[in-house]
């Protein structure tokens, strides 16, 4: 074992880090030099398709040099999936290419890093073998072609695994592995927090106004879910999902005194703005998702529960206050006594049931419930009108991977699950407190993750990946932070520290 002062064998000197830190940051700087200069020749049409170029050149270069920049890259890129224009020039999606990028970048960083592969543990290999069998699934032949049965357009398979689980389940792992530095925590979170900042500055303008700010402009023309704020994902629940994960990384950040203190009153305004983001979702599975992040902070954020205290407080004055509206069945009021939803998932449940019965094994197929929601619509019972919920999504993440994928693939699913929350908690327990890198990271990582659980109760989270993306990726860092971490016990005249394995 090495001690976080001494060289490690195999491993490049400081000087040779640098070095090749400079040389990157040179390229990076002569592209955008080499833009600024075009901008005064060119004319504007070759310019357009120039200066995005060169830029996004220079945040390739940049993401090359450590994968921890290339994977935030990755993350910002996927939030901005939606109306990201197709770029001629690439055989695939941006963010398929970043995707690529990360991949590569990560694959050279670890070349010269062989030992770190030993903090890979059971979790790991429970993810290789839930996605391999999404992808034999794939190749498996099945009662229904993958089809949206209604109009008969072709669901692209490859794409819906590539992105609710490869992604997710790669990000999780170059996060236990790569980001071992401070900064790259730091820059994590703060990424996140741009996110959400952006997501609640935009559910803001869409419903309270001026909506000549909102950006993407299909946010003003969603007529699914009207009077919502859907956000950058076009999906209240995708959109409230990130604003819960900002508020956590918000609070975190505004609690650590190591950050200057105009940045931790900026943390804690963008964290106001995410609660209210929240509530203009009008979304029950939000809500709950909120409500129980915010108890679980008050039980588990020593340090900082205050901020979880003034929430939960605010919370219940408004509920008080507005009780008559918030029991009433008017969603754009903040009502939450309609029940057209709740039937919809009691009869998606109903069909998941029936289909799981029905295949157990193997299930029948990834990508096909729909499908069975469609041809073999089941209702909950002779009082919840059998329409409600016919050929939707399983709106119940386990039971859509059951009846998707059989009893091997849910059985895989929950292991992963079981794993990653055993981790988690061990982080919690080992990390110590106060510092950025302890405790309050591993907090943000069980507030995440216990999100994104609580949604996927009502929701199907294979369909949003930037949230799996972001959770996974929280949850990554802090149990690599947790395999590295010795304690002081261990190190003879020295205080806890991140050391190498």
């Amino acid at each position: 074992m090495t001690t976080a002062g001494a060289a490690r064998p195999g491993i490049r000197s400081s000087g040779a880090r640098l070095g090749r830190a400079a040389v990157t940051a040179a390229a990076a700087a002569a592209l955008l030099a080499a833009a600024g200069v075009a901008a005064l020749v060119l004319p504007g049409e070759l310019l357009a398709l120039i200066l995005p170029g060169a830029v996004g050149l220079a945040v390739i270069a940049a993401a090359v040099y450590h994968p921890a920049t290339a994977v935030l890259v990755l993350i910002v890129a996927m939030f901005f999936r939606l109306p990201t224009p197709e770029i001629p020039m690439l055989p695939v999606d941006l963010f398929v290419f970043l995707f690529a990028v990360a991949l590569g970048s990560f694959g050279l960083w670890i070349t010269v890093r062989p030992d770190r592969f030993r903090q890979l543990s059971m979790l790991e290999i429970f993810m290789g073998l839930f996605v391999l069998w999404n992808f034999w699934s794939m190749f498996a032949s099945h009662r229904f072609p993958a089809v949206v049965p209604l109009t008969g357009q072709p669901t692209s398979v490859s794409r819906f695994i590539i992105i609710g689980t490869v992604i997710p389940f790669a990000v999780f792992v170059m996060g236990r592995l790569a980001f071992d530095r401070e900064r790259a925590v730091r820059g994590m979170l703060w990424t996140v927090t741009g996110i959400a900042a952006f997501s609640a500055a935009m559910s803001i303008f869409q419903l309270k106004g001026p909506t000549a700010l909102v950006w993407p402009r299909y946010m003003l023309e969603n007529d699914h879910w009207p009077g919502r704020a859907v956000g950058v994902t076009n999906q209240p629940v995708g959109n409230g999902t990130i604003l819960i994960f900002g508020f956590i990384a918000t609070v975190v950040l505004a609690s650590q005194r190591s950050e200057p203190v105009w940045l931790r009153r900026l943390a804690s305004l963008i964290a106001v703005a995410c609660a209210y983001g929240v509530f203009l979702t009008y979304t029950r599975a939000v809500w709950l998702a909120f409500g129980i992040v915010v108890l679980a902070g008050l039980l588990c954020a020593r340090g900082f529960r205050r901020f979880f205290a003034l929430t939960a407080t605010a919370m219940t004055i408004a509920v008080v206050l507005n009780w008559s509206t918030f029991t009433s069945a008017d969603r754009k009021a903040g009502g939450v006594g309609s029940t057209s939803e709740i039937h919809d998932r009691l009869n998606a449940m109903a069909t998941a049931v029936w289909a799981i019965r029905e295949e157990p094994l193997t299930g029948w197929g990834v990508a096909r419930f729909v499908s069975v929601n469609t041809f073999f619509h089941r209702s909950w019972g002779p009082s919840i009108p059998w329409e409600g919920g016919f050929g939707i999504d399983a709106h119940f993440t386990e039971m859509g991977i059951f009846a998707e994928l059989g009893v091997v693939g849910g059985l895989l699913w929950l292991t992963v699950l079981v794993l990653l929350v055993v981790q988690l908690v061990r982080a919690y327990r080992r990390l110590p407190p106060g510092r950025l890198t302890g405790q309050p990271l591993a907090i943000a990582a069980v507030l995440t993750v216990l999100c994104l659980l609580v949604t996927g109760v009502t929701a199907e989270l294979r369909n949003f990946d930037v949230t799996n993306a972001m959770a996974l990726l929280i949850a990554g860092v802090a149990i690599g932070w947790s395999d590295r971490f010795v304690p002081r016990d261990r190190i003879p005249g020295r205080s806890s520290e991140e050391v190498s394995p």
